[in-house]
């Protein structure tokens, strides 16, 4: 029995040399626990941050991010499991670069729903798009679409011009001491801005959803209207929250706009 000690020893010890070079060559993942939420970190095998996936407290918001070995953002996307669901989901290369990038987003209810498909070389460099779903105009990819592929020449890659997106993210913010009933109405849903009715805390945020109107920026109002309220004691009547919007540009593609509540007018004034 004891004459066989290293053997045994040997045998046990190669599933725990073979578990840990799989998780070398993928890179290495850590979970951390913030105040805002949960945040599970990927790493490239030599130490740089591959993807990021920030998930609320409330699990109810997230963000999916990836970057290339130099800290370039490659990939940015909302995500929720609330009003139906938006995800991403992330596969590597075995150097911990992530590899593919699957979307799925669609609401609880409705005819909207999307899903693509993305894929990066290890180095970082997107080498392939597909995408499908519906919207309210129909089919994705319709007749019509214009696709422009990415072209790679031996070591270069060169990606065709194409029109860029402005993305629009709109925010409610509640600095009140009350919880408050929201409403979002939007003149055009999507599967990245859909109307419904929340609930929002004192001290809270929630983000509304975000839309594109090509190549610019659009300030909110023209594409979906939010209405805050809270009772007025106990009787037939609210406080119907006054706004003020700001607006704060984080790149050169990308600007937020926050309603900010910063008044209350009765509705027993207005009728």
């Amino acid at each position: 029995m004891f004459g066989n000690f290293p053997i045994m020893r040997l045998l046990l010890s190669i599933p725990l040399l073979l578990t840990t070079s799989l998780l070398h060559g993928q890179g290495r993942t850590r979970t951390v626990e913030t105040d805002s939420g949960r945040v599970v970190l990927h790493y490239y095998t030599t130490g740089q941050l591959s993807t990021k996936e920030w998930t609320d407290k409330d699990q109810r918001w997230g963000r999916s991010l990836a970057y290339d070995r130099s800290g370039r953002e490659i990939f940015n996307y909302h995500t929720r499991w609330f009003a139906g669901h938006a995800s991403a989901h992330f596969e590597y290369h075995p150097n911990g670069a992530v590899s593919k990038v699957e979307v799925s987003d669609a609401p609880d209810g409705g005819i909207q729903w999307y899903r693509s498909v993305t894929t990066f070389d290890a180095e970082g460099n997107r080498t392939g798009f597909s995408e499908q779903g519906h919207d309210n105009e129909g089919l994705i990819p319709r007749p019509g679409t214009i696709v422009r592929p990415v072209i790679e020449q031996q070591k270069v890659q060169q990606v065709v011009e194409c029109q860029k997106l402005f993305v629009n993210e709109v925010f409610v913010v509640n600095p009140t001491k009350w919880t408050c009933k929201l409403s979002v109405f939007v003149k055009d849903p999507s599967p990245a801005l859909t109307g419904g009715t929340y609930t929002i805390g004192p001290k809270d945020t929630l983000w509304i959803g975000s839309y594109t109107v090509g190549e610019r920026f659009e300030a909110p109002d023209a594409h979906v209207q939010v209405s805050v309220s809270r009772l007025k004691g106990k009787g037939p009547y609210c406080w119907m929250a006054r706004y003020r919007l700001n607006e704060v540009q984080v790149s050169p593609e990308q600007c937020r706009y926050y309603w900010t509540v910063h008044g209350w007018t009765s509705t027993k004034l207005i009728w």
